[in-house]
């Protein structure tokens, strides 16, 4: 048995006007599996709604999932011309409850137990460590029908309104900072999979960052999770050029980014994890790309 040693912790860092809410990003798996039928209803991207905003679409998993069930997010991005964005995503209810047997079934077969408050134990499944890297490769596979149409929104938009790499980047990070942090409650390894984490506008910092890097890699960007256990953290590392805090790994380097505060900017590391040798990057293995 392995058991974490880790706790999440849930702290605000004020930093002028922007918080960042930590915690340890312990784990979380779903099992290969089926998916349900997907349906995409989406306007065209680049069509100013609102104030301004751009249409990114909806997104309903499967065709016959009423609006009711499905959740729309608002936010801007102020290096795009017009800044603000519109995407509404939602998941039928027998979905979402095959998505959660799911995780609590791998749960299961790896023996997970909570020992209380944010500890447990479990046991790694055969070839895998005593971290999270297997258990995030997992959620990845299991979760990649419902994230990979709500990735299609983003590429599609990318396209529609020519953004650079760097510009795509940040419509996708700016979108997964809005979801609301919580850490999450009875989830297996502590971390919601990561097509309910927009399903249901919560997610704590590895539940948000998984979520992150499948649709950058759906959009052709390199990403990678940036994980530490001393610090009870993670976050996701951007292989894009640009200044700030970068990490290195197998001959690249790879932009800090935050998930867990709204408008955090890219590069910028909380003063508190600001403790490189404390960091490990995690290059998963997926079959997620663009």
């Amino acid at each position: 048995m392995s058991t974490s040693s880790g706790m999440k912790t849930l702290f605000k860092l004020l930093l002028g006007l922007l918080g960042v809410a930590s915690c340890l990003c312990c784990c979380g798996l779903g099992m290969m599996s089926q998916l349900a039928e997907l349906n995409v209803r989406s306007p065209v991207p680049g069509l100013p709604v609102g104030a301004g905003a751009v249409e990114l679409g909806t997104v309903l998993i499967p065709a016959d999932t009423s609006p009711s069930r499905a959740r729309t997010y608002d936010w801007n991005v102020e290096t795009l011309h017009p800044p603000g964005n519109r995407l509404t995503y939602g998941l039928g209810d027998t979905l979402d409850a095959w998505l959660e047997d799911q995780h609590k079934a791998f749960g299961r077969r790896l023996r997970y137990r909570s020992l209380g408050g944010e500890r447990f134990t479990y046991q790694p499944p055969r070839g895998c460590s005593a971290d999270m890297r297997c258990i995030y490769e997992e959620l990845i596979r299991s979760n990649e029908g419902p994230v990979k149409a709500l990735g299609e929104r983003f590429v599609a938009s990318a396209r529609e309104r020519n953004l650079d790499s760097a510009q795509a980047a940040q419509l996708i990070l700016n979108f997964v900072q809005r979801i609301h942090y919580e850490l999450p409650v009875d989830e297996p390894f502590g971390i919601i999979p990561p097509a309910l984490v927009p399903a249901r506008n919560k997610g704590d910092c590895d539940s948000k960052a998984v979520l992150a890097v499948m649709l950058l890699r759906q959009v052709g960007i390199d990403a990678v999770i940036l994980y530490s256990d001393p610090l009870a953290h993670a976050a996701v590392g951007v292989g894009l050029p640009g200044t700030g805090t970068r990490m290195r790994h197998g001959g690249r380097t790879y932009q800090y980014a935050e998930v867990t505060a709204e408008g955090w900017p890219v590069g910028m590391i909380p003063p508190k994890y600001d403790k490189p040798r404390l960091w490990r990057v995690m290059a998963l293995e997926s079959s997620t790309s663009g």
